[in-house]
């Protein structure tokens, strides 16, 4: 079961200098598998989402409160 949340490194000169809750993270927002996840989490590694690009696994406080769920992932990849 997909429960835990990933945003994106943001890419420099490709994302949009908005800035966010995190200004290195940006959405939208990737499902992670709950077991993958948390072993991201403790260890601040990258994890493949449902999509399959890689995130990283964040708070829930450190969501931006305007990022939406990544189409694939919303859809089960």
């Amino acid at each position: 079961m997909a429960n835990l949340i990933g945003l994106r490194p943001r890419r420099p000169g490709t994302d949009d200098d908005g800035g966010g809750a995190q200004d290195r993270l940006t959405g939208p927002l990737h499902a992670v598998e709950g077991a993958a996840g948390r072993v991201a989490a403790e260890q601040h590694t990258d994890v493949q989402p449902l999509c399959g690009e890689w995130v990283q696994v964040v708070p829930v406080e450190d969501v931006p409160d305007d990022a939406g769920l990544c189409p694939a992932c919303q859809h089960g990849g």
